[in-house]
């Protein structure tokens, strides 16, 4: 087990029960935010829209990807990931901004959360690319069991920031620097999440383990509706994630930040790559 200083460690143990346990004022259901993007019969809906499955077997994954373009918001839903050895399967929930069956657009914007798992253990791989430009890798190994209950993954978005959430802890900030000569995402972008077979990546499948389920939750969005004949409109502090609170992390938000890169972090970009980054 990690050893955080104990108030800390206290800390985090209450936000992440908080919200694996506490229920959504606002859950709606998924048809109305969502839709399939591929996968067939291996999406499955439940609980009255409330909950989706997304199963991967040796014939394929599934996705399923937002309604609607974004221009800032704060995103996120609820994840429990599969279970058993699980190594080669990714598991992901990301913002990008080449449409569904676009073919590779140049200049994309992605922001992602990607969860490799391996005989039990589970690595929270996160990454940015802005202007096409990615390998911006920071990996975590998380402080609980993320395929024994749902946890809350989340990722804010505005014209300063954006920031990664785990259970309402933020685990990455990245901030925007274009005034230093670093891309930052600004194309409109909508959300998607999938579990697909990354063998050529992260290692071959036991398929003798699955098949592999991913199960997801609270599908409302808190995003502003990209305009494309205005897009600076994302950017109003009418939206909350625009106002001045969320341009940096607050103070306790900061610490959190900071113990958890200390004692998480498995692999960051900077250390590895910084000549090639100015950010860094």
């Amino acid at each position: 087990m990690f050893h955080f200083p104990s108030g800390l460690l206290i800390t985090l143990f209450l936000i992440a029960t908080q919200y694996a346990s506490n229920v959504n004022a606002d859950e709606i259901p998924f048809n109305q935010t969502y839709y399939q993007i591929w996968g067939g019969n291996h999406l499955t809906i439940s609980n009255e829209g409330k909950e989706v499955q997304l199963f991967i077997d040796q014939y394929s994954g599934a996705g399923f990807s937002s309604k609607q373009n974004f221009g800032s918001g704060d995103f996120r839903i609820k994840l429990k990931l599969p279970k058993k050895n699980s190594k080669g399967v990714i598991t992901t929930f990301y913002l990008m901004s080449k449409e569904v069956d676009e073919p590779a657009r140049p200049k994309h914007d992605e922001v992602d959360f990607e969860f490799f798992g391996g005989d039990g253990k589970y690595t929270l791989n996160t990454n940015i690319f802005a202007n096409d430009e990615g390998h911006r890798e920071q990996q975590f190994n998380l402080w609980f069991d993320p395929a024994a209950d749902f946890h809350t993954y989340g990722i804010l978005w505005n014209q300063y920031q954006i920031v990664f959430f785990v259970d309402d802890i933020p685990i990455r900030v990245f901030k925007n620097n274009t005034n230093h000569g670093v891309n930052y995402p600004s194309n409109k972008m909508h959300i998607e999440a999938t579990i697909w077979n990354a063998t050529a990546w992260v290692g071959e499948v036991d398929w003798s383990q699955g098949p592999f389920t991913a199960y997801f939750r609270e599908f409302s969005i808190n995003g502003c509706q990209y305009q494309q004949s205005n897009p600076q409109y994302c950017y109003r502090n009418s939206y909350y994630w625009n106002r001045i609170n969320y341009w940096k992390l607050s103070p306790k938000q900061q610490q959190l930040y900071e113990v958890v890169r200390e004692k998480q972090m498995t692999y960051d970009y900077c250390l590895r790559n910084a000549k090639d980054f100015p950010e860094c």
